[in-house]
């Protein structure tokens, strides 16, 4: 007999599983899941992202980036800027991103 048998022996045996909920009621708390078919949607053409646009665009947003970065001036989530970040940010909004064939 050991130390660990003598302080369980005033406790009753307990019964595997016996706290946990019926897979029954499980089910009825939470609404059913039910596997729907929806077509494959392709998008018309690829993305646009920043490896596929223009260079032009690429440096306009790495000037407007570098500048809104060091600049103790502006704050761009609440679109605050100096005179030279606006018209760095004016410029980046104003060239297009993809070239038009």
């Amino acid at each position: 007999m050991s130390l660990l048998s003598g302080l369980l022996d005033h406790m009753p045996p307990t019964i595997a599983g016996a706290d946990k909920p019926t897979a029954m009621n499980r089910t009825t708390d939470r609404p059913r899941l039910v596997s729907v078919e929806r077509p494959v949607y392709l998008p018309p053409r690829t993305y646009t992202t920043a490896a596929h646009a223009t260079p032009e665009w690429r440096n306009a947003r790495d000037r407007y980036l570098a500048h809104i970065l060091v600049c103790r001036s502006c704050y761009a989530p609440t679109s605050r800027q100096c005179q030279a970040g606006a018209d760095l940010r004016a410029l980046y909004d104003g060239t297009p991103m993809e070239a038009h064939l």
